[in-house]
């Protein structure tokens, strides 16, 4: 028993090792989130381009970002992440919800970003 448990133990190891982590510079956009000003500068600092990321991020108040997937595509880093709207100027709708999106990172940059909609509903910016 001990030795099944053993090799399970290891083998739950080898294949997380294997999971890309979460590069300090996404750790520093979610960090940015609750503050308009630090998330502007962040993506003035990551995006590749600016108009990347959606106005909406840096318009609303986002706030508990976590971060429910990280894999590898086409050569980038892509998390799926989901937040809560605590405030939005645009979309009162919005408040409340808990908004998914996909942003991919190459070489410490932001090269994509894509909503996914609010968990568990449609609300319209």
């Amino acid at each position: 028993m001990k030795k099944f448990l053993a090799a399970v133990t290891v083998m739950i190891f080898m294949v997380s090792c294997g999971k890309p982590g979460v590069i300090p510079e996404m750790k520093e956009f979610m960090a940015a989130f609750g503050s308009k000003e630090k998330m502007t500068e962040v993506v003035n600092k990551y995006s590749v381009k600016p108009e990347i990321i959606p106005e909406a991020i840096q318009t609303c108040n986002l706030a508990k970002p976590n971060i429910t997937k990280t894999e590898k595509k086409d050569g980038k880093t892509v998390y799926t992440a989901e937040a809560l709207v605590e405030k939005c100027e645009n979309s009162v709708t919005a408040v409340g919800t808990i908004r998914i999106f996909e942003i991919g990172w190459e070489n410490g940059k932001i090269v994509s970003f894509e909503w996914h909609g609010p968990k568990g509903g449609k609300v319209e910016y």
